[in-house]
């Protein structure tokens, strides 16, 4: 009886944090400017399940490392949550999936990557290289906050 409950409890904490996974991408197409941080992942609960589990898993075989960087075992990375919370510029994250519902790229990409969409124009603000060169969310965020300041949004 005792499995049970922890099997049970074990189910409830992973649905927990697959629901809190995906109900991050907030979406604002009103924004002048905007960074869309893009995963090399797929939307969707079994998406996210399978994602969860491989992360946990086998994180060295894992293909998104946007997504090892930004979540820990069942939600945002408090440290960078709290730095995007932070900045004085909309940034919105979506799914490989998603985003070409979102914006219409003319060509393919490599992911992960974040896009600068600036009105109606949209260039690429991160590349894949450089997100996967990246080893944490230390390095994710000096080299964002480069990008920032190359911009002028940020001093």
């Amino acid at each position: 009886m005792k499995f049970i409950n922890n099997k049970r409890r074990l189910i409830l904490f992973l649905l927990i944090g697959i629901i809190s996974a995906t109900s991050n991408i907030k979406i604002n197409q009103n924004s002048e400017m905007e960074i869309l941080f893009v995963y090399n992942a797929k939307s969707g609960l079994f998406n996210a399940l399978t994602d969860y589990v491989h992360r946990q898993f086998s994180p060295s075989t894992y293909i998104c490392n946007l997504c090892l960087i930004t979540y820990d075992n069942w939600d945002r990375n408090q440290r960078w949550a709290n730095y995007i919370d932070s900045l004085p510029i909309q940034v919105n994250f979506t799914y490989r999936d998603v985003v070409t519902q979102y914006h219409k790229l003319n060509e393919p990409v490599k992911l992960p990557l974040a896009l600068l969409k600036n009105g109606e124009a949209l260039s690429t603000f991160m590349t894949a290289t450089e997100i996967n060169n990246c080893q944490d969310d230390e390095a994710l965020i000096k080299m964002f906050n480069e990008k920032l300041k190359n911009l002028g949004i940020i001093e």
